[in-house]
């Protein structure tokens, strides 16, 4: 199955630099999530925003990997989206992506 990418993903940082994603660094609230947004970046870079099931599970890997270095809010949104990534029964990332940024996005 092959997962597109919602915008919002490619714009994490924003909110407080009004750049856009890769083109400008990530601005996250700690380095785990500028780390997880770097990895999801890169992925949907090398992938140009589709991603087959080697490349989900390669993400979702390296992401729950990542969270274990973290806690609270920003561990369960990585894992989620890590999660989202590789559950067959979710077609749309919207909702792991929205939650991603709201806790891992630029600090206003």
């Amino acid at each position: 199955m092959i997962k597109l990418f919602s915008a919002a993903l490619l714009t994490v940082a924003a909110a407080a630099a009004v750049q856009v994603l890769p083109a400008a660094p990530a601005h996250a609230q700690s380095p785990i999530c500028a780390k997880a947004v770097d990895l999801i970046n890169a992925a949907v870079d090398i992938s140009g925003g589709n991603l087959d099931d080697a490349t989900a599970r390669s993400l979702s890997d390296r992401l729950s990997g990542l969270a274990v270095l973290t806690g609270g809010e920003e561990q369960a949104a990585i894992v989620g989206y890590a999660n989202a990534l590789v559950d067959d029964n979710i077609t749309d990332l919207d909702p792991a992506t929205d939650e991603l940024n709201r806790v891992c996005g630029a600090a206003s």
